[in-house]
């Protein structure tokens, strides 16, 4: 008998909670976004008087979706290392509809990513403003889209790291895929064509937390863009999903 996609939503999220490799990652994402924030504003990089413009602001949050790319290699673990442990067989057995099972990898890794790093940004915020003694209102437009956005990231990061290791399906080459992507490809043709990398992945990403700057897509639009990435990765993975042997 199938499950429902409760369940399977359900299970998805005890593999999280009970595989070492996952927890690890999800506890890395976290410290990487309170590192990141807690280095930019130690070191000076936005001032004192700027912490309470709204620039200065946006630019501290933004810091805390750094962690997605641990997010991104999360995905591909939960994906990809069924088929490298041979946990898929099991799961396909269980749920027959591949479909229903991505879709449920992509809700719980999606939304546990995205709420550790949201938390762990706001809390860290808070506390060096304070330290800072910087007033800082945790409602206010600015931290709620930047949050908002940042949840988003983490989220369509990590939905977008199932789909990769859906399709590569092992582990060490869709994670190395990836890295050069985003950090030597991507960076190169946003570096040459700068109109053209706004519509890339971890330009619209970064664009998505709110950063500050200019010639960059809006915050909902660069939200769209991402999302285009990563609903174009899941019909690949589903297409691939259905079609291929669960051998990898």
């Amino acid at each position: 008998m199938n499950t429902s996609l409760r369940n399977l939503w359900a299970a998805e999220l005890l593999k999280l909670r009970t595989t070492r490799a996952a927890r690890w990652i999800v506890l890395g994402a976290a410290l990487l976004s309170a590192l990141a924030i807690s280095g930019i504003v130690a070191s000076g990089a936005v001032s004192q008087g700027q912490l309470s413009t709204d620039s200065g602001l946006r630019t501290v949050l933004t810091h805390g979706g750094l962690g997605s790319i641990l997010s991104l290699i999360l995905g591909i673990l939960i994906s990809a290392g069924e088929y490298q442990h041979g946990t898929v067989v099991d799961t396909f057995l269980t749920e027959p509809r591949r479909s229903r099972v991505i879709g449920a990898k992509l809700l719980a890794v999606g939304i546990v990513a995205g709420v550790a790093c949201a938390a762990t940004t706001a809390t860290t915020v808070s506390a060096w403003y304070a330290a800072k003694n910087v007033p800082l209102d945790l409602g206010s437009t600015v931290v709620v889209r930047s949050l908002v956005g940042i949840v988003l990231w983490q989220t369509l990061y990590a939905m977008l790291g199932v789909c990769v290791g859906a399709l590569v399906r092992a582990q060490a080459v869709a994670i190395v895929s990836v890295l050069v992507w985003l950090v030597v490809v991507e960076t190169a043709i946003a570096g040459l064509v700068m109109s053209l990398g706004r519509w890339l992945p971890a330009t619209a990403a970064n664009t998505l937390g709110n950063a500050p700057g200019t010639g960059l897509l809006p915050q909902v639009g660069a939200g769209v863009v991402l999302l285009g990435w990563v609903t174009l990765a899941a019909v690949g993975a589903l297409v691939n999903t259905s079609r291929r042997d669960v051998t990898v």
